[in-house]
């Protein structure tokens, strides 16, 4: 039987509380006002991941796009309607440049302590 590993249980604990600490009022705010903004798509794409949240189901979904088609804007507000319910969501990117442009984004290998060798 393996030793608990207490860093990991630290950096998890430590987490949790970074995800509850939002203004939960002004991201519900953020989502009324800023969902009639969608476009079609987008609004499909919105509905489908958060679907997939409400109903538990999970999955891997891929956002794929032209530039200057707001993705950054729909993940914005995905990550905005999921925590203003007082769930926990973790945003990651596989890159350090792709986790900047994430409200509260890190690299995978931060965020879960995946080991990284060069």
């Amino acid at each position: 039987m393996t030793a608990p590993n207490h860093h990991m249980h630290d950096a998890l604990n430590h987490e949790l509380q970074r995800e509850q600490q939002y203004d939960i009022e002004a991201l519900a705010e953020t989502v009324r006002t800023s969902v009639p903004q969608l476009n079609q798509q987008q609004r499909n794409a919105y509905n489908t991941l958060i679907e997939a949240v409400n109903s538990g189901s999970g999955g891997i979904y891929f956002l794929d796009a032209p530039g200057g088609t707001r993705k950054k804007f729909l993940i914005s507000l995905l990550l905005a309607r999921i925590i203003s319910r007082n769930d926990v969501v973790l945003a990651l990117a596989s890159s350090g440049i792709a986790a900047i442009l994430l409200e509260s984004g890190r690299t995978a290998h931060s965020a879960l302590k995946l080991p990284f060798n060069m």
